[in-house]
């Protein structure tokens, strides 16, 4: 369930941009070739998992980071109270 909430919000964000791409295609390009939409879809969907998985990694990245400063003001805070203690 937890993927699902990841992933939900952003298929609808690719779903919003390639509908507004096929409308300005259609808009200003009547005789497009159907094909020309499919390689709109491909791209969008290619792109949204580019920067999403980028922001994925960048989050993964933080969290890792944040673990680390914790793990080293607790181990400064023994290393403190073990030095203090003799």
């Amino acid at each position: 369930m937890r993927i699902m909430a990841y992933l939900l919000p952003r298929a609808i964000l690719i779903l919003i941009a390639w509908g507004m791409t096929c409308g300005l295609i259609g808009k200003l390009w009547p005789a497009a070739d159907p094909a020309i939409f499919g390689v709109a879809a491909a791209c969008w969907t290619l792109g949204g998992i580019a920067y999403f998985g980028y922001l994925r990694k960048l989050r993964r990245d933080i969290e890792q980071l944040e673990r680390n400063r914790r793990a080293g003001v607790n181990r400064a805070a023994a290393q403190r109270t073990l030095f203090s203690a003799e």
